[in-house]
């Protein structure tokens, strides 16, 4: 009309040599439309509820010179949608150190999936979604890494993980920590200056194994009350790990420093020090090293008096002060550099809470004298055995003497032990072959070695290393090499954020990695297609993939990136 096309969308019908024509949408021009105006028009027109007649008019428009029209939501279906950041750069990393090729040339041959691959998603279960080993196995199909490891669900069964943890044995491990550990140093180009030596229990739940699991001493103190192992760690001073080793529950940490010595020694860092809390510097232990000729930093349980050490140094009133309220001072004897530090506050707080409890004693042995006094205690035996259990409840049996009298009385003393306890508060004693280092850099390096007790608390809480509900041997020692694997992946994203010059833990790493979503579409139709999209990173999400893609260029298996 008047040189202008108008468009209507009509239904005709012929009958009794008829036509009927009847006005379903009117259009209006085409020509100059608004993007809004040409959105009001397909949706007029797809409420038609005609798929044909909606195609014939998106390929009008397109022929009218409109860009092609964005696809409906009404034409895809969203089947999943998954978190894969973490297990992303997880796997990056993993790759960068080759574990899965690694632990493949060296681990058993057989059937079934490949052992490096199995390892590899048991340590990313491990270090982001920690639990049972039947969690495992319905986690790993949810997740994104049967992409990643081209590792289908359907082979990791319950059955092949506990086989993977049956070859993930010390005799293997050992050589894959040391290699791992190497190919970390040389991949951030740095030297190992210290060894921090320590170690945690842990408690074996359900069906327990009694080949490695024993009763022993609490970490919190007294006995355990379950069946426990006793794991030590080896860290260096970037808090990466070096290696672990298992022993038995009611293993003394001192008694675990030769199998630890040997393993050290193939690692080809003799001038590294080994530092080592109160717990394994006996003087057997001291002496070993020393006749080796091995470096340490050892905290000793020892003290100056009973070292005759305090009348070389004399009064800690004039010796250097080296803290608020510290005092320390040292000297060379038999080879090795003996330190002293004399703390006011630590003095302070031990002697109050040493009076604490002498107070709290006296009251509770009080109270069992009334008792006598009013006939509930019956013999001299059943006293003995409630005076007994006082004393020991709060471990001062040194401190006070309890003299039986006449009948069931008894009067109560402080020993000579108070005033020898008292007397050697506030003291710590520390020997150490590096003679160069200064009184307080040889505290300072102690007391820095509070990276390996953050680690073991890592290891415990964020990786899940907590009670273990394995029964084999073999399962119980492949379940440690997975956290500690899993642990080692964690060191090295610490490492590069750090190199990276990005402000993060680890931790926060994988909740920002957590906002990278891939979801999958499923396009309805004459051929149902899957169509993978990735959620768009933000600058953050971005940086710490290019951080661990180590400059290479990343690809995501089957995804579809044009968002």
């Amino acid at each position: 009309m008047r040189g202008h096309n108008y468009h209507y969308i009509l239904s005709s019908q012929r009958g009794d040599n008829k036509h009927w024509k009847n006005v379903l949408l009117y259009l209006g021009r085409l020509d100059g439309l608004s993007v809004q105006q040409v959105r009001d028009r397909i949706e007029k027109v797809r409420a038609l509820g005609d798929a044909a007649l909606l195609y014939e008019f998106d390929a009008l428009l397109v022929k009218l010179g409109y860009p092609a029209p964005p696809p409906s939501l009404s034409e895809y279906d969203l089947r999943t949608v998954r978190s894969y950041g973490p297990e992303y750069v997880l796997v990056l990393i993993a790759q960068r150190l080759d574990i899965v090729a690694m632990i493949d040339r060296q681990g058993a041959k057989g059937g079934g999936p490949s052992l490096g691959r199995m390892t590899l998603a048991l340590a990313v279960y491990a270090a982001f979604r920690p639990g049972s080993v039947w969690r495992f196995v319905e986690w790993y199909a949810r997740s994104p890494l049967p992409w990643f490891l081209e590792l289908p669900p359907d082979v990791v069964t319950y059955d092949a993980a506990l086989n993977t943890l049956d070859y993930l044995q010390p005799e293997r491990t050992a050589e894959w920590e040391k290699f791992l550990y190497e190919r970390i140093r040389k991949l951030f180009d740095y030297s190992c200056e210290r060894i921090d030596i320590d170690s945690t229990v842990l408690e074996l739940e359900g069906t327990l194994c009694r080949l490695i699991a024993h009763f022993g001493r609490s970490k919190s103190g007294g006995v355990s009350r379950r069946r426990q192992i006793l794991i030590t760690f080896m860290l260096d001073q970037k808090s990466v790990l070096l290696g672990h080793e298992v022993f038995p529950g009611d293993t003394n940490d001192a008694k675990t420093l030769k199998r630890v010595n040997r393993r050290l020694t193939g690692y080809g860092i003799p001038h590294a020090p080994r530092v080592v809390d109160r717990g394994y510097a006996s003087m057997k232990n001291i002496l070993t090293w020393k006749r080796r000729k091995e470096h340490f930093l050892a905290a000793l349980k020892s003290k100056p008096k009973g070292l005759k050490l305090l009348d070389a140094l004399g009064p800690h009133t004039e010796w250097n002060v080296i803290g608020d309220g510290v005092y320390a001072s040292s000297l060379i004897r038999n080879g090795l550099k003996w330190v002293v530090t004399w703390n006011d506050d630590v003095a302070r707080r031990n002697g109050d809470g040493r009076r604490a409890k002498i107070v709290k004693v006296v009251n509770e042995l009080d109270a069992l004298s009334a008792s006598i006094e009013k006939g509930r205690v019956k013999n001299r035996s059943e006293r003995d055995r409630k005076i007994g259990t006082i004393l020991r409840k709060h471990g001062v049996r040194r401190f006070l003497q309890v003299k039986g009298g006449k009948g069931l009385a008894f009067t109560v003393k402080e020993s000579a032990s108070v005033e020898k306890g008292e007397s050697s508060d506030g003291y710590q004693v520390y020997v150490t072959t590096e003679k160069g280092m200064s009184d307080a850099d040889i505290v300072g390096a102690y007391r820095s070695r509070d990276r390996i007790e953050k680690a073991i608390r890592t290891l415990k809480s964020c990786l899940g290393l907590g009670p273990v509900y394995l029964s084999t041997r073999e399962h119980v020692l492949g379940h440690v090499y997975v956290h500690a694997l899993a642990y080692q992946l964690r060191s090295v994203m610490g490492l590069g954020l750090k190199e990276g010059g990005m402000d993060m833990t680890p931790e926060q790493a994988l909740w920002e990695l957590e906002k990278l979503q891939v979801g999958e579409l499923i396009v309805k139709g004459g051929d149902i297609q899957a169509i993978r999209k990735l959620t768009k990173m933000d600058d953050v999400t971005a940086s710490i993939i290019h951080l661990f893609s180590f400059g290479e260029e990343t690809t995501f298996p089957g995804v579809d990136r044009g968002i």
